[in-house]
């Protein structure tokens, strides 16, 4: 008989033999929210997740809206977006979710909130895991984006972030010997924080515990594992400040 393999929490929860597909599926969807919540989820899936063009938007910001724990106004919702507990995702007014981004809470206490006029680009994750994700009124998280927590990230007002950028990666600690890697606990290191206006260049990553201050660039492909202070320039892998950015304010 064969024993099963090393696995990360999420892996043995999701395999989990001894539950039916059903309530793993429904935990994974909407978490503990009712069986009518859950009902108005798959509804909503089965009539306007995949509907293109214009009548899939007007479709999804009418079925989608009582989904979430607040929507603003005009929300425009992509098609094939994926939204895991929405019941703990709030969204501003005048938010964009580009085709098949996907916003992922994990736990009772997580919690993902979009400000008004924010955009997530196709293909983009943001996944709570546990923690909470804040993203500030005018942000662009560019196509095939990262941002994930198993604490806390804060991205301020009009931030942009190229694409392919990866937000937020914590580290598995390496345990006691003979612990496989990927079955060993998260480190935490108290989240990431970027400041109003900063900009993040394609592929840049940004590590678990770093604040990169107000108006900040940091090159594209860069390795951000210190902090980097307001209106600076940094690039590398790891990441160093070059210069700092004069004439800017506010």
């Amino acid at each position: 008989m064969s024993t099963a393999p090393d696995m990360t929490p999420q892996q043995e929860r999701l395999s989990d033999t001894s539950a039916t597909g059903l309530s793993l599926y429904r935990s994974l969807a909407v978490g503990n929210a009712s069986l009518l919540h859950f009902l108005g989820y798959e509804l909503s899936q089965l009539v306007c997740a995949g509907v293109p063009g214009l009548l899939g938007l007007g479709l999804r910001s009418v079925f989608y809206r009582p989904l979430f724990r607040s929507c603003g106004r005009r929300p425009a919702i992509g098609r094939g977006v994926v939204l895991r507990i929405p019941k703990q995702i709030t969204l501003g007014s005048g938010v964009v979710l580009d085709d098949y981004a996907t916003l992922d809470v994990r736990g009772d206490e997580a919690a993902i909130e979009i400000g008004d006029r924010a955009m997530i680009g196709r293909f983009a994750t943001v996944a709570a895991k546990e923690g909470t994700i804040s993203l500030g009124a005018g942000c662009n998280i560019g196509s095939y984006c990262r941002v994930a927590t198993n604490s806390r990230v804060q991205i301020g007002e009009s931030v942009l972030l190229g694409a392919y950028c990866y937000i937020g990666p914590g580290n598995h600690q390496e345990g006691s010997e003979g612990q496989p890697l990927i079955s060993s606990p998260m480190q935490i290191c108290g989240g990431v924080s970027i400041g109003d206006h900063a900009w993040l260049g394609t592929r840049v990553t940004v590590l678990d515990g770093v604040k990169i201050g107000r108006h900040a660039i940091i090159g594209a492909h860069s390795l951000v594992k210190d902090d980097v202070p307001d209106f600076a320039v940094a690039v590398g892998s790891p990441a160093k400040v070059v210069r700092i950015r004069s004439g800017v304010t506010g």
